[in-house]
């Protein structure tokens, strides 16, 4: 269960779902239909035939976080697993009086902790920790998709039930990046305009830059964001597309700029990556999971350094080659989805020990 199918959570809940479809598993996912969500038809194809998906009508989010809960209830009762995955799906699903069979695991995967966010306020990041260290009792354990992720967990929230099940990527569908050919190289970023991406960092190197290359964000907000974030930043937004148009994109580009401000295991970094594009992103957690700093791109400190490692690609293309080369040795092999299935089972797994506990409550209440 997500709040949303849409970017890295999709990627996400779709390789998941996939791999344990592929092992005979029946998987169904629940979300609510938000305006960002791929239209059905694009669903249908992505998805394997034989995953569920209950969609739910989007009604703010006071009322989806009640038909979550419904949801929980009127979901399968032979069901061995509750996965939760993004903050707002773990609170609805960690609440008081969720009920879940005897003997079902209840996982929860953040996606990108919300106490993380640099420009949230203090005040705001403390209510966030605080209400996942409230609510952390009330499921079976965490499930991190990296293990920067893991580390903060365990620091912050003193959480000892930790697993790692590494987000990964079908990696064979991927093309070579071939770059976009041009003499001026093309620098691109993929995502939503919101605070979390960065989009703001990316108009900042568009204008330090935009006189010796071209900047392209993949993907598109709403009106007033779109101003917000880019101003008159020399930015090209090509909208939202679709995951093959994405991918197009992608491969018809130079340099990938991922200058965001909190991540989970990013999914679109770790696509440009396989795909053997050079990256420049924030030294953050997920982020610095995934690029192999000096060899497959760089890891930043600050709007200046990515400037500077930007501009660095930009100027020499001897460089830009030498990544990619790197990029495309060792990232298919780290990166790739291909084992999620079994690992995932295999954390269930150690997690349903943990649900015999005769502390667990009887009555299928989740948590204490």
């Amino acid at each position: 269960m997500t709040e949303t199918l849409v970017g890295g959570v999709l990627a996400a809940v779709l390789a998941l779902a996939t791999r344990q479809s592929l092992l005979g598993h029946d998987v169904t996912v629940i979300y609510p239909r938000k305006p960002a969500v791929p239209a059905a038809a694009e669903l249908d194809a992505r998805f394997p035939s034989d995953v569920r998906r209950v969609e739910l009508t989007y009604r703010g989010r006071v009322a989806t976080l009640r038909d979550l809960r419904v949801a929980i209830r009127g979901a399968d009762r032979d069901m061995d697993v509750l996965h939760l995955h993004s903050t707002f799906a773990g609170i609805a699903g960690r609440l008081p009086f969720v009920r879940v069979p005897d003997g079902c695991v209840v996982a929860y995967s953040p996606h990108g902790f919300a106490f993380l966010r640099e420009s949230s306020s203090a005040v705001s990041n403390l209510a966030a920790l605080a209400l996942e260290r409230v609510l952390k009792p009330r499921c079976d354990g965490l499930i991190l998709v990296s293990p920067s992720e893991e580390a903060v967990a365990r620091t912050r929230l003193g959480e000892s039930h930790c697993d790692v099940l590494q987000n990964g990527i079908p990696v064979d569908g991927l093309p070579r990046a071939h770059g976009s050919g041009n003499p001026r190289p093309v620098v691109v970023a993929s995502g939503r305009l919101g605070e979390q991406k960065g989009p703001d960092r990316f108009a900042e190197v568009a204008r330090a830059l935009g006189d010796r290359a071209d900047f392209v964000w993949i993907g598109d907000g709403p009106r007033e964001g779109r101003e917000r974030w880019m101003g008159d930043a020399p930015v090209r937004l090509t909208g939202w597309l679709s995951h093959e148009d994405v991918i197009a994109q992608l491969a018809a580009s130079d340099i990938f700029l991922f200058p965001t401000r909190w991540e989970g295991m990013p999914i679109s970094l770790m696509e440009a990556q396989v795909m053997g594009l050079p990256a420049v992103a924030t030294d953050i957690v997920g982020n610095r999971d995934v690029v192999l700093s000096g060899e497959t791109g760089y890891l930043c400190s600050d709007v200046p350094d990515l400037i500077a490692a930007v501009s660095s690609l930009v100027d020499d293309p001897l460089e830009r080659s030498r990544m990619s080369a790197r990029a495309l040795e060792v990232q298919r092999d780290r990166l790739s989805d291909i084992d999620l299935g079994t690992a995932s089972i295999q954390v269930y797994d150690r997690m349903a020990a943990r649900v015999s506990d005769p502390m667990r409550p009887s009555d299928g209440a989740v948590g204490a």
